[in-house]
């Protein structure tokens, strides 16, 4: 059996369930960078990163991406958050169409492209 294969099959037999802890984790990371402690967060999201690899979220996966730009910005490292803004583009292309409404898509677009702004802002400091 291939990784591709194997994760495949943890995905349909399993992803509910990481589904689940991804958001756990992500609303955790929320709490602690809201108390503005983001090297914790950074920890819990990239750990969310990690299982959502075996998630069944697909496209909702987006705001982790979301998260981490912000946690990135907020912690003085826009270099890193540029990588997940990067990262998180392609996702929007890779779904284009498929999991979202046109409305949908056309929001985290402008989500992320106001996250682009911010980070060059922070990168020409």
């Amino acid at each position: 059996m291939s990784y591709k294969s194997f994760r495949n099959e943890i995905i349909q037999k399993d992803g509910a369930f990481y589904t689940e802890q991804v958001e756990k984790f992500l609303e955790k990371a929320v709490e602690l960078a809201k108390n503005e402690k983001y090297e914790d967060a950074l920890a819990i999201s990239h750990d969310a990163i990690f299982l959502a690899r075996y998630s069944n979220a697909g496209y909702a996966n987006l705001y982790l991406y979301g998260m981490l730009c912000h946690l990135y910005i907020d912690s003085d490292k826009p270099e890193i958050a540029n990588k997940f803004f990067l990262a998180g583009m392609d996702m929007i292309e890779y779904y284009k169409g498929q999991d979202q409404s046109e409305d949908e898509f056309m929001n985290d677009i402008n989500a992320f492209l106001d996250l682009k702004i911010v980070i060059d802002r922070e990168m020409n400091k």
